[in-house]
């Protein structure tokens, strides 16, 4: 019983892959790519090699209806809510290393990767956020600053010594209720060299809040930065 469902599993996640009429399905190269994912399926979680390579073209060119529809698999696995964390996360993980513009890896980047991967944090997929940033100099941090500007800020927590807690009442747990909040992330990825300088330059370097209150704000902050600091990190 136990195979059966595995079986039932690791076809389903090649439905993405199999096309229903395309000369690739009888391309060695993509049914690499497909028995890669049966192993990542089956509990391996490792798809990269193989779907990499076809993307950056690196062992010979595609054509562009062949990379838009492996892509566009991917990116309908690591969409997909009912499959494991593990196989949707791998699956962003190849779609980031078919964009990647690291000039040391062999091929050349598919850039499309990179507006699959925006798609899949629209669509409620914020693992992808991260990814999105580190993967492109330019438009990795414009579109995070643009996710920052969309994104609703959470209230500003403080600490009231007279009931020994934090209010408003929604900030019942402190910093740690709104420190993953998609404003708060997008933050930090924006501003952590900004505080950590900012750390550098005060006096006695970083200090921890004493247990139960709040840490202290560094010296020499910019306003917005400030702002977010105290929203995010206290």
């Amino acid at each position: 019983m136990k195979r059966t469902l595995k079986t039932i599993a690791t076809l389903a996640a090649l439905a993405w892959l199999l096309p229903s009429t395309t000369a690739s399905a009888q391309d060695a190269a993509v049914t690499a790519a497909i028995e890669e994912l049966e192993r990542m399926v089956e509990g391996s979680y490792w798809l990269g090699d193989s779907t990499v390579a076809i993307l950056r073209q690196a062992f010979g060119p595609r054509t562009l209806a062949e990379l838009d529809w492996l892509a566009d698999r991917l990116a309908a696995m690591a969409a997909d809510t009912t499959v494991s964390e593990p196989v949707r996360l791998h699956a962003m993980f190849a779609l980031a290393g078919a964009a990647d513009l690291d000039r040391s890896r062999r091929g050349k980047p598919y850039a499309r990767a990179f507006d699959l991967l925006v798609q899949l944090h629209e669509g409620g997929y914020d693992r992808a956020l991260s990814t999105i940033f580190r993967l492109d100099p330019e438009r990795g941090p414009a579109y995070v600053q643009d996710v920052f500007e969309r994104s609703e800020r959470p209230p500003l927590c403080r600490w009231s010594y007279d009931s020994g807690r934090y209010e408003p009442p929604q900030c019942v747990r402190g910093y740690h209720t709104f420190h993953r909040v998609t404003w708060c992330r997008a933050g930090d990825m924006l501003y952590r060299d900004t505080v950590s300088q900012a750390w550098d330059r005060t006096p006695g370097g970083w200090r921890g809040g004493a247990a139960g209150y709040p840490p202290p704000v560094p010296d020499g902050l910019p306003e917005h930065v400030e702002d977010w600091y105290r929203r995010c990190q206290r």
